[in-house]
């Protein structure tokens, strides 16, 4: 047999004496014509000296070439011309991958063009003959009717490879008959019209074939019609739709006929597809057809094959495709049909980790290069690994090797690549390492003797009972379907395992038990606990640490999905990072629908929320950083709250205009007081807004619905409120307090910047100033908030009687720890999630607590703001008391102190309110004498001078 290089010599002399063209040129072409025995034989027919000539081998089409040549197409015999155009575009396509004048890219972009166009151009010609020979076939609305080919596989994915079969899905939009004289309905019309296209396309003729066409996608697979209505179609996947067809139609695109109708039938699907909540179910499937294709490829000996093969194609793709399919829900962003495209798009969400993501690529672009240099050979649908010595030297050559064995030595780097990935993600987890066996004995039968000897053992404490609770829990609730009892049965003798490592075992179980009691019949939740050790992990350490965080997750089970370590690196937030991650989430929901916006912004801050306190608990993120971050999220919240308020409003009744009817912009502020107006927001925290606007008062709105603009802002902020506190089935978002606006609850709800400024500078009480440091602007129109600032820091900067202020503020401490220790109703609910109270001590309004140091601060602040304007910079605590000190208004041992346990105070505020226990409370009490000492320092009656 001859060597691949004196093959290449013979066909180099072959087309010097044929060609009259560039030497260099000829060697190319001598060079691919030894590697593709399909091109080459296709330089030795008349058509080639054509193709050649015209230039298109060594120049990138631009889409529109393969179209162009189909309109010319000789209708007397469709079918074989359309073979021709076919062999001449394989010829050129296999050239300029095999030369390397195209990418991957390039190359399969131009293999599924020319198959989508050869589709389109069967359709067309059939569809053109039947109706003249049955009339056009009409719907029962009497509108013309076309069918859609949707493709599936790579085509679907514009990925189609050299020598690939293409997987079609026929509809068409109504049931009705052909208006010709005979009585034909559509169903027979267009089957068939598919049964001509499939013929065309498929049928191997003297001229070879176009594509192979494979049908066992469809509905019902080969047992079922080539073609259904759109009706049809939707009651199959609502009725019978499985997992594998979700797999399926993850690449699934309109390629041919009435694209509109294919489109919109492929946008209803997209729920099937794509699930609304995280789909690690999705996993399992995938696996269990791994499973079947991994015993085929054992079965017939296809272990070199590049596609089926460990490590090969295939697995690549089940990779991708299993976290689309998990995610994709959520994130429209992994939507995608294409799979280097949503590679990029799982690494740029850290979906995959990057070092993966980049094997992964760089795998697949090998594995299809090679791919596409065996099917090149002789055109024939093979991913095997050559046997014989010339195809291994054509493959190498190929791939840019100089032997073979090279070749195979970077092949085999790039599938153990390829199956590491898999294997981790796809892939079964581990055993457990502590007596699997006798976890699993122990949720089998709980109560039996050597049960309780076991959970007494790995401490437990009182076997008996941690064995009832879990019988208890076991016969609660009733049957669950078999699935069901499979699923619980392989998680939770894990979680059982895992309790038991935490310090209080016991305890650490009845706070998980309710948590699975709550997603056993969502078994979903079930596998990705099982799937994802790290959060299974985390999940009982939490639960160990926190109740809080178990019945957080326990009343909405779809947070479980932020304890992965995917965002483990993101401690501290990113406000546009977050921004545009509530705005895609709130895309796939219908404009008017509020109460699936409300529900989606509740589920996005119960998830955030969420992951703050992980963070925390973990000692990931210092209080203040976590304060940070909650005050955050508050922000974003507002923000959208104020959207759809206005959307509504506006939708309603117009935009507010002056008295000349100009529209004003959406002149909306909100500014925040108390823990989000420092910066300072805890978990629970209510959130202390005032409301201003800036509309001409005596304007109205412009739209159909017209009404006074103070009706407008009035109700504005009812909705705004509404949005905000509403109780729905996620909870609420924040209690919002409105009291400090001016004059109370009895002043209006949106008041105007001006009445506003008046009544600061005019009627407001101490009390009201001192709120004043922390105020700011937090959201609405962004011109209002140097405006605000304006406003601020004249009324901060007031000069002040220093006797009465310091009269004042005391009197007011005094009537705030009476109230406290008499409050009820709504103020015994802020005790609640406000305060701590430690061996007697109150962290918040008793002697030397939190309001101690707030008092203290506010006062420096509103005594000396007039001659240092510069206080009115900050409303946070920490730098107000680093300002007080660099003005010599406070000691620096004292601001030091103060800062510190201020700190010390909010840490136990928030470890407590997560359910934490504090070990010691020596360092608060150390605290509190400190703080009491400044305080009477401050505040000492000052002896009257004598003169």
């Amino acid at each position: 047999m001859a060597s691949l290089e004196e093959l290449q010599g013979v066909r180099y002399r072959e087309l010097e004496n044929k060609l009259d063209i560039d030497p260099a040129r000829v060697r190319e072409l001598s060079r691919i014509s030894a590697l593709s025995d399909y091109f080459h034989a296709y330089l030795n027919t008349r058509a080639a000296l054509s193709l050649i000539s015209s230039g298109d081998l060594f120049r990138r089409y631009d889409g529109t070439e393969i179209r162009q040549s189909l309109e010319d197409i000789d209708i007397d015999s469709f079918d074989e011309s359309l073979r021709r155009i076919r062999a001449r575009e394989m010829a050129r396509i296999i050239f300029r991958d095999l030369s390397r004048r195209a990418d991957l890219i390039e190359t399969t972009r131009d293999l599924s063009n020319l198959a989508d166009n050869c589709i389109q151009a069967a359709l067309d010609f059939h569809y053109s003959q039947n109706v003249a020979k049955y009339g056009t076939p009409r719907g029962r609305s009497g509108a013309e009717q076309q069918m859609c080919v949707l493709a599936l596989g790579k085509l679907g994915g514009v990925e189609l490879n050299v020598s690939s079969d293409i997987d079609l899905v026929f509809l068409y939009g109504e049931a009705g008959q052909a208006d010709g004289q005979g009585v034909i309905n559509n169903q027979e019309f267009f089957i068939r019209l598919s049964r001509q296209i499939i013929g065309s396309l498929d049928t191997v003729t003297a001229a070879g074939f176009v594509f192979r066409v494979d049908m066992r996608l469809r509905p019902y697979g080969e047992s079922g019609s080539l073609i259904l209505n759109r009706n049809a179609m939707e009651k199959y996947f609502v009725e019978q739709g499985r997992d594998w067809e979700r797999y399926a139609f993850i690449k699934a695109r309109a390629a041919a006929g009435n694209l509109v109708l294919g489109r919109d039938f492929l946008a209803w699907l997209r729920p099937f597809v794509y699930r609304k909540y995280l789909d690690y179910g999705a996993i399992e499937s995938l696996r269990e057809m791994k499973q079947l294709i991994n015993r085929e490829v054992t079965k017939k000996d296809m272990k070199d094959d590049l596609k089926l093969g460990s490590g090969g194609i295939r697995e690549v793709e089940f990779i991708v495709q299993s976290q689309q399919l998990i995610w994709g829900g959520n994130k429209p962003v992994l939507q995608e049909r294409r799979l280097l495209i949503a590679l990029d798009q799982l690494e740029q969400g850290e979906y995959l980790p990057g070092q993966d993501a980049s094997l992964l690529r760089q795998s697949y672009l090998f594995l299809r290069n090679s791919e596409h240099a065996i099917q090149a050979e002789k055109d024939r649908q093979s991913q095997r690994l050559p046997d014989d010595e010339l195809g291994q030297q054509r493959l190498a050559d190929a791939m840019g090797f100089d032997t073979y064995q090279d070749y195979l030595s970077r092949l085999i780097e790039h599938r153990d690549q390829v199956a590491a990935c898999f294997s981790k993600i796809t892939g079964a987890p581990g055993l457990l390492a502590d007596a699997s066996s006798r976890w699993l004995s122990v949720w089998l039968d709980p109560q039996a003797s050597d049960s309780i000897a076991f959970l007494n053992d790995r401490g437990f404490g009182d076997g008996t009972a941690v064995a009832a609770l879990l019988a208890e829990f076991k016969s609660d609730g009733g049957e669950l379907q078999e699935i069901g009892e499979n699923r619980l049965e392989r998680i939770m003798p894990i979680l059982i395992w895992l309790c038991a490592l935490e310090e209080s075992p016991s305890i650490t179980l009845q706070r998980l038990l309710p948590v699975v009691n709550s997603i056993k019949r969502r078994s979903t939740y079930l596998v990705f606990l099982r799937e994802n050790m790290d959060a299974a992990k985390r999940l009982v350490l939490l639960c160990a640490m926190s109740p809080w965080v178990a019945k957080r997750v326990s009343d909405h089970p779809v947070l479980m999905y932020e304890l992965t370590d995917r965002r483990s690196g993101e401690e501290q937030m990113d406000r546009e990072s977050m921004k545009k991650d509530l705005e895609e989430v709130l895309r796939q929901i219908d404009d008017g629908d509020l109460e699936g916006h409300m529900d989606a912004l509740r589920q996005y801050k119960n998830a955030a929320v969420l992951r703050v306190a992980v963070f925390e608990l973990l000692n990931l993120l210092p209080t203040m950083a976590a304060s940070d971050n909650l005050t955050m999220i508050a922000e974003v919240m507002l923000d959208k709250a104020i959207d759809l308020a206005f959307e509504h409003l506006v939708h309603r009744h117009g935009d507010p205009c002056d008295q000349q009817g100009h529209p004003q912009a959406r002149c909306l502020a909100i500014v925040a007081y108390g823990k989000l107006g420092g910066i300072e927001l805890a978990y629970g925290s209510d959130l202390d807004i005032v409301l201003l606007h800036d509309a001409d008062i005596r304007g109205e709105t412009n739209g159909a619905r017209v009404i006074p603009n103070n009706v407008f802002f009035s109700r504005l902020g009812q909705r705004i409120v509404h949005i905000l506190s509403s109780r729905t089935r996620f909870g609420l978002l924040y209690e919002i307090d409105l009291r400090l606006r001016p004059d109370g609850n009895k002043g209006p709800l949106v008041g105007t910047f001006n009445a506003y400024e008046r009544y600061l500078l005019n009627d407001a009480w101490t009390w009201e100033h001192q709120a004043l440091v922390r105020a700011r602007f937090v959201g609405g129109d962004a011109r209002f908030k140097k405006r605000f600032e304006v406003i601020r820091r004249s009324v901060l900067s007031l000069a002040r009687d220093e006797g009465k202020l310091r009269l004042d503020v005391t009197n007011m401490r005094a009537k705030m720890r009476e109230h406290a220790s008499g409050a009820t109703g709504r103020d015994l609910h802020k005790k609640a999630v406000d305060e701590v109270l430690l061996s007697g001590f109150d962290l918040k309004q008793g002697s030397g607590a939190i309001v101690d140091i707030e008092f203290l601060v506010q006062y420096l602040v509103l005594a000396h703001c007039h001659q240092h304007p510069e206080l009115t910079y900050w409303t946070d605590k920490a730098r107000l008391l680093e300002a007080l000190a660099e003005l010599n208004l406070f000691s620096v041992d004292d601001a030091k102190l103060l800062h510190e346990a201020y700190i010390a105070y909010r840490s136990v505020v928030h470890y407590t309110w997560l359910g934490g226990q504090i070990a010691s409370q020596e360092n608060l009490l150390a605290y509190r004498t400190r703080v009491i000492e400044i305080w009477n320092k401050q505040f000492a009656p000052r002896r009257v001078r004598e003169d």
